[in-house]
């Protein structure tokens, strides 16, 4: 039988977690889940990998979500993974209520995965991105042979203050986008615009201009070489992180 993982990924994170993933099941591919695939196969697994934002989903996961027909999928096994640096929140849980809500599926098995905390809009990252990935990559090990069993397990929802956090970050993540600044380091790479998973950097002038359909990735600020995009003036002292298995060009092949 066939298996689909569904990822969205800015920094790599989620990509890589999927990639891992798809070796271990049969005939798996990976779909991003910034397209809306003409879904006619059956498949007998259904994955969903994706990053955990303000202790919920990204605003173009619950999107992706709510637009996307199972109809031929309704006994397939769905489970998903949601990576995190700090708190995971209700990340899984919301996921689940929302595969309930619109497409009355229940989602097998869900599960949180910590990985190196790349937020850098809100501190300085950690130096130990060795010693970090390490324990993540072990820790997926398990996640992963639980789903080749198809293993169920309980989803369970924390306090409904994440939800309210959630829902704020959802409603101006949009426009956070314009307090991105871009100094005269920038060498018009175009580096940028390749690696935004929502298509969201247009270059003009040999500068990228943001078109405010942000979903604040941060993986304009990340990616780039000269360190000249920034957000506001919070970051240009701060150190940059990349998944160290995936490089620009895989994400903007995936992504495209």
């Amino acid at each position: 039988m066939k298996n689909i993982v569904f990822c969205f990924s800015g920094t790599g994170n989620c990509l890589k977690v999927a990639k891992e993933i798809a070796k271990e099941l049969e005939n798996c591919k990976i779909v991003s889940m910034v397209k809306m695939p003409v879904f006619t196969e059956q498949y007998d697994s259904i994955g969903f990998v994706y990053p955990t934002y303000f202790w919920g989903l990204p605003k173009k996961v619950i999107e992706f979500i709510e637009k996307i027909n199972f109809e031929n999928n309704t006994k397939a096994y769905f489970y998903a993974i949601t990576t995190y640096g700090g708190f995971a929140g209700n990340a899984v849980y919301q996921l689940y209520e929302l595969l309930l809500k619109k497409h009355s599926i229940k989602l097998n098995y869900g599960q949180k995965l910590k990985m190196f905390s790349n937020y850098v809009i809100m501190y300085n990252m950690s130096e130990k991105i060795n010693e970090i990935t390490k324990k993540s990559n072990e820790k997926l090990i398990p996640i992963i042979n639980s789903i080749k069993i198809k293993k169920n397990n309980r989803i369970s929802k924390f306090t409904k203050a994440f939800e309210f956090i959630n829902k704020d970050f959802i409603k101006k993540v949009s426009s956070m986008d314009k307090d991105y600044t871009v100094n005269d380091d920038c060498t018009g790479c175009t580096i940028c615009e390749k690696v935004c998973p929502v298509k969201n950097i247009e270059m003009l002038n040999n500068r990228p201009q943001y078109k405010h359909h942000c979903e604040n990735c941060v993986a304009c600020v990340q990616f780039c070489p000269q360190k000249a995009i920034n957000y506001k003036d919070a970051t240009q002292n701060r150190r940059r992180y990349t998944n160290p298995e995936i490089n620009y060009m895989e994400l903007f092949e995936y992504n495209k």
